[in-house]
């Protein structure tokens, strides 16, 4: 199995931050940003809010994109399938050839892999998990770990090699295996009943606390490196998780969802992936270093964590500023929540989806 990079620093040099965690995801990437000598341009910034349609904002930005042809028996399962899908979404670094082997993109093979293990009544329990096997999940994901290709030198014969996607499904039996392990370890049945527990505040007045106990939890959350021997924080699959449960229940909040009202929600930042970041250097919103631009200009690969933090800390900060500009400009339907699913969503369309994206393989966190 790869050597999988759960974290550009070791566990015992983890610097979790004192307070606010959310705080110290807009501190640390506006530092990084302005370390790393990237600008951010005002200009394009007022040029993208005043060319926003409305109508379409409010299609990509409101759209639900965790509606899935599923039945549940128990809430318990509905927010089972909804952390896993969470945890495991990353794998952006293999779209190109999840496309070609696969026939779809890293959100929706991973989408499709757990809905798949749902349907086919097989157990999500944390023992299950601990327990997964490569080969299944390749067969529940549809990923193959060998293909077939033509011998270099007798025609007619093919010979078989490990896939160019085999790495991804390493990178998601070792998640879905020790996120099982710590569930197991601390007797939690599964996910969800991690969940539901976490996201009890423990004053009435208290905000929710759902992001720090996954963080600190479970190292497929542990969104942390350090860049130039200071901290960034990240945390986008901890905060996509806490913004999924809101979406998803808002419009029917009960007694059992009721905690996933969270109070802070709007204090949450980007969940900065590799989508974001490509398109907000095409938009030139975020002006790049020789250095940086070159993985959208030539498409080429990420291999320093450092610098795959650099261009996610600026779409984090860049993030802070575009709201800020379109509430100075009276747009205030523009916030930082819709903001996220908007552009992610229209880097998928037509006219972006042939952009060089950023490419980081060994990572759970993108």
């Amino acid at each position: 199995m790869a050597n999988i990079n759960t974290s550009g620093i070791t566990d015992s040099a983890v610097l979790y931050p004192q307070g606010n965690f959310v705080q110290a995801i807009r501190t640390s990437c506006h530092d990084c940003r302005e370390r790393s000598r990237i600008q951010i341009n005002e200009d394009a910034i007022t040029d993208f809010i005043q060319k926003i349609d409305i109508n379409h904002f409010q299609e990509l930005s409101k759209s639900d994109g965790l509606q899935m042809p599923l039945k549940f028996d128990t809430l318990e399962q509905e927010i089972n399938i909804i952390g896993l899908i969470s945890l495991l979404n990353f794998g952006s670094g293999f779209r190109k050839e999840l496309h070609e082997e696969c026939g779809r993109g890293a959100f929706n093979t991973i989408r499709y892999g757990v809905m798949s293990i749902h349907i086919t009544s097989s157990p999500l329990s944390a023992h299950a998990l601990r327990s997964l096997a490569l080969s299944e999940v390749s067969s529940f994901f549809q990923i193959p770990l060998q293909v077939e290709i033509a011998h270099p030198t007798i025609e007619a014969i093919k010979v078989s090699e490990p896939s160019k996607s085999r790495a991804l499904v390493e990178l998601i039996t070792w998640t879905l295996n020790d996120t099982g392990r710590i569930l197991e370890e601390n007797g939690y049945k599964n996910l969800a009943a991690f969940i539901l527990e976490a996201s009890k505040p423990e004053t009435p007045n208290e905000k929710s606390k759902a992001s720090r106990f996954l963080v600190r939890a479970f190292p497929a959350f542990r969104d942390i490196t350090k860049v130039d021997g200071e901290p960034v924080y990240i945390f986008k699959k901890a905060q996509l998780l806490a913004a999924n449960l809101y979406r998803h229940f808002h419009s029917n909040f009960n007694a059992q969802t009721i905690n996933f009202d969270f109070s802070d929600i709007s204090d949450l930042t980007l969940c900065a992936d590799s989508i974001i970041p490509t398109m907000l250097n095409h938009l030139n919103i975020i002006n790049l270093t020789p250095l940086l631009k070159q993985y959208f200009d030539d498409g080429k690969e990420i291999t320093n964590i450092q610098d795959a933090y650099r261009l996610r800390a600026a779409a984090v900060d860049a993030f802070e500023i575009i709201v800020s500009r379109a509430k100075e400009l009276g747009r205030n339907e523009i916030n930082l929540m819709d903001l996220n699913e908007y552009i992610w969503k229209l880097g998928k369309e037509e006219n972006y989806r042939k952009l060089e994206r950023l490419v980081f393989r060994n990572t759970v966190f993108f």
